[in-house]
């Protein structure tokens, strides 16, 4: 095996703009996408201004442009596609064609709507989430009736978060890069004929409003530092989330952003750009973290190297899972990915560690897998314990393991006592049954996992028009929002539900393109 100074080297660089964009742009470069023509003149007046050119942007932009609208997409990165670079692409409809050509005839919005407020216990928010219901099979069928390819055996109830109580989830079989390459086919006749414009590597640095508050337009500013305004009937916010901004994640979701994964834009534009003309920020306190992250280091957020396959459903669990005090805090084969969730979001720093011996760690299946961007491999995982790399731990006792890890050694000492009792008797306290082997023959391993996140539960305040509007519900005119930016915790509150934001983007992108100019009137 060739020796390296740290298995993760490449990953450990925390993922910049020109990193991820020089690999995003050569996927781009192969079905088409880029940088687009100029903006015209900065004189005219356009019908629309779409800050953004993502999963949202880019419908907005197209139903608009086929209607005749003028619309100027305004994109921070050299590409358009935004998340949908990373994006799986997952989607939830209820009562679409393709439910119809399998037999599922008896969905529908407002079963859809019920699973999503039961999922979230009811804290996604009624009026939007109503709106993305109601109009989502419309845009599910627009994709696939213009070639969109679900996997065979979809759509389905769900995976390995809490499933839907029909079939209504789906997705493409090449993930983000099947929507984007679908809304590159559309967009180009439109590029083409110069109802869609395209301006990348630009951010908008402020919005224009009239004496009476009315947004009008945008200023920029492109890479090279050149400034710009545009003006236009209305402006339409869809620039993401704020994954990618530290500040300000913490700042609205009230925990670290632990893990750098996300795209390099979702710096959270949208947000500043609305609450500078008067609009307010809602949901942050939805937040709940992904479960399972192995990061490469302190410096937060840090690169995530792997992924601890924890979810039952997929591999039920041989090792402990413990916190800094050393003692189980949730019953390890729970059938539910919230619950874990849950869970740990009430741990300090939302960590924990997973721990196990010598004879699990020769006869489980495989707990430590590579995720994004290819992380690690058998030799990586094998290096890091033998090595003692970061978060992995590796020891002759269970006290020398805790030592290690920074946890209470007598905590962990009792909690591993405590469970071979259990797993001999068959009887745990927090009513664990997989419990296969028993945890005492070193050598002894441990990984600590943390927190991480893709998307961002809070943002922009919008109302049934998806008009952004003030703390006292006054909408602020010529101004509009979609997408992330709206947060996930509108749409699927307090938890992860299935497709409830790849979809409702692309539903309000194609809801404000169609609907836009009669806002004019």
């Amino acid at each position: 095996m060739t020796k390296k100074t740290h298995f993760w080297s490449p990953l450990t660089q925390k993922l910049s703009k020109r990193q991820f964009l020089s690999a995003a742009s050569a996927v781009a470069a192969s079905i088409g996408i880029g940088g687009c023509s100029d903006a015209s003149d900065a004189e005219d007046v356009w019908d629309v201004i779409i800050v953004g050119g993502g999963t949202a942007g880019l419908p907005a932009a197209i139903f608009a442009g086929q209607r005749n609208a003028k619309v100027l997409i305004v994109e921070a990165a050299p590409v358009i596609g935004g998340t949908l670079f990373l994006s799986t692409g997952q989607m939830s409809a209820a009562g679409t064609k393709l439910q119809k050509s399998k037999g599922i005839t008896e969905d529908s919005p407002q079963s859809h709507y019920d699973d999503v407020m039961k999922i979230s216990g009811n804290t996604a928010d009624p009026d939007i989430l109503r709106l993305a219901t109601e109009n989502a099979a419309e845009a599910f069928d627009w994709l696939t009736d213009n070639g969109f390819e679900v996997y065979d055996h979809h759509p389905v109830t769900g995976t390995t978060h809490e499933p839907y109580s029909h079939a209504r989830y789906a997705w493409h079989k090449e993930g983000g890069m099947g929507i984007l390459a679908l809304f590159e086919e559309k967009l180009e006749p439109l590029i083409a004929s110069g109802a869609v414009t395209i301006k990348t590597s630009t951010e908008v640095s402020d919005l224009i409003q009239d004496d009476g508050g009315q947004v009008v337009g945008v200023s920029t500013v492109d890479a090279d530092g050149k400034t710009d305004k545009f003006m236009g009937k209305n402006v339409v916010l869809t620039s993401g989330g704020y994954a990618s901004n530290a500040e300000m994640f913490e700042e609205l979701e009230g925990a670290p952003d632990y893990s750098d994964v996300s795209y390099p834009y979702s710096q959270g534009a949208g947000i500043t750009l609305g609450t500078s003309v008067g609009g307010y920020v809602r949901y942050g306190e939805n937040h709940l973290p992904l479960f399972g992250a192995i990061l490469g280091d302190e410096d937060y957020p840090s690169p995530m190297v792997a992924v601890a396959r924890h979810f039952p459903g997929d591999r039920p669990p041989w090792e402990i899972i413990v916190d800094a005090k050393g003692k189980r805090f949730l019953q390890e084969d729970i059938l539910s990915h919230a619950a874990y969730e849950e869970a740990l979001a009430e741990q300090p720093g939302e960590e924990c560690w997973m721990v196990w011996d010598h004879e699990i760690h020769t006869k489980a299946p495989k707990l430590i897998s590579g995720g994004f961007m290819g992380m690690m491999d058998p030799d990586d995982v094998a290096e890091a314990f033998s090595q003692g790399y970061h978060n992995f731990f590796k020891a002759d006792s269970v006290e020398e393991l805790a030592e290690k890890m920074g946890v209470d050694a007598d905590g962990l000492s009792s909690t591993v006592s405590e469970y071979n009792i259990a797993q001999a008797s068959g009887k745990d306290a927090l009513g664990r049954t997989h419990m296969p082997l028993s945890i005492e023959k070193g050598p002894y391993y441990g990984i600590r996992t943390q927190s991480w996140f893709l998307t961002t539960f809070a943002g922009i305040a919008v109302n049934k028009d998806l008009q952004v509007i003030k703390q006292d519900g006054t909408p602020i005119g010529g101004l509009y929002a979609a997408g992330e930016l709206l947060g996930t915790g509108a749409t699927s509150g307090r938890a992860i539900c299935g497709g409830m934001l790849v979809t409702p983007a692309i539903t309000f992108g194609k809801l404000l393109g169609e609907r836009i100019l009669e806002f004019d009137v």
